[in-house]
């Protein structure tokens, strides 16, 4: 399941809907998308000089080799800059077991 989280000092350009699909297609969940999750953070004040700042947490799979993420998260940062922002990356990846989850109605 990644979780997208976009941390911006300014209003993003495009909605977290709309990157949602291109995300879901660069992280290899397009077949599954409720498991992405996209959630867009205006921020009051941040260090670093980039204009969004972006964290991941996605679980280890075998196909998700350090190059394969590596260039995961270029996608990333590329898709961004397709909609005028700059940015920087940072994932995080989780062991399947390790991870608990609950739900409300």
């Amino acid at each position: 399941m990644p979780l997208v989280k976009l941390f911006s000092r300014a209003p993003l350009k495009v909605s977290a809907s709309v990157l949602h699909k291109s995300l879901a297609e660069i992280w290899g969940v397009s077949a599954t998308p409720g498991v992405m999750k996209v959630i867009s953070l205006p921020v009051q004040d941040a260090s670093g000089a980039e204009e969004v700042y972006i964290d991941i947490r996605a679980k280890q799979k075998p196909e998700r080799t350090q190059e394969v993420l590596q260039t995961c998260c270029q996608r990333t940062a590329e898709l961004l800059s397709s909609h005028g922002h700059s940015s920087k990356v940072r994932l995080e990846t989780y062991e399947p077991s390790l991870q608990f989850t609950a739900a409300s109605e």
